[in-house]
């Protein structure tokens, strides 16, 4: 009898060892669905069709000499230093994934499917625009209302941010000494413009910036819930926050 209880009390040993396993890995998988921001997460972000940011000669932000040498959905545009490739209203944006300002990595198509018009900024760490744009969003200055770019409509985008009814996020490529940006250059951002609701990303490999090819910074484009370009643009805010309007009336 002592042989059997002895057995018995084993199996229950290791079968309570086995649950308790399970359920660690339970709690380890739902954490990797959730963000230190709080950012959205998309389980239905891969049925997204990717079409990648694909590779020169025959890619956005590569040169070109007419539209049949672009990938499908882009147009070649006459820019300062020579004609490239550029994405058309319409093109899917590509599954970007950049380190926040919290230290992990994010998946853009985790803001896919919420329902939200989504905003992405290019910006320079040393443009005196980008730090006003950042500076007004963040609630600590109102300078860039006296600048020359700035309209009264945009007051609206502020508005919208903090209630959450769009997604925003600002993508650095560069930081402060024209070094590839890192997980310090978006951390530091954060720092200095503070902002709940504001997505921060470290692009180093100049990703974002190659597939839209600005000429100034800052530079917004609009995005849909479904990753579909709305509005695309070379430089400055207010075409993208126009069109960000309008898919809100």
């Amino acid at each position: 009898m002592k042989v059997n209880n002895i057995l018995i009390i084993i199996m229950l040993c290791l079968f309570v060892g086995c649950q308790s396993d399970n359920n660690n890995s339970h709690v380890n998988i739902s954490k990797k669905t959730m963000y230190k921001g709080g950012w959205p997460f998309n389980p239905n972000k891969d049925s997204i069709n990717n079409p990648g940011f694909g590779e020169c000669p025959r890619a956005n932000g590569c040169e070109c000499e007419t539209n049949s040498s672009c990938p499908e959905s882009s147009i070649f545009a006459q820019l300062y230093r020579g004609k490239y490739c550029v994405p058309n209203e319409g093109s899917v944006v590509p599954r970007f994934k950049g380190v926040d300002q919290f230290g992990e990595e994010f998946d853009l198509y985790d803001l896919a499917m919420k329902g939200k018009p989504i905003l992405l900024e290019l910006g320079a760490t040393t443009a005196q625009a980008c730090q006003d744009l950042s500076a007004w969003r963040s609630h600590k200055s109102d300078k860039s209302l006296e600048r020359k770019w700035w309209k009264n409509k945009f007051s609206r985008l502020r508005d919208l941010i903090d209630k959450e009814e769009i997604f925003w996020v600002h993508i650095i490529h560069l930081d402060e000494n024209k070094d590839p940006a890192g997980p310090k250059t978006v951390n530091f951002w954060h720092q200095n413009y503070p902002h709940d609701n504001i997505i921060i990303l470290a692009d180093p490999d100049a990703k974002m910036k190659k597939w839209i090819r600005p000429t100034g910074l800052p530079c917004m484009i609009a995005v849909d819930e479904n990753m579909i370009l709305k509005q695309h643009a070379f430089r400055g805010v207010e075409d993208a926050i126009d069109a960000v309007y309008e898919m809100l009336d």
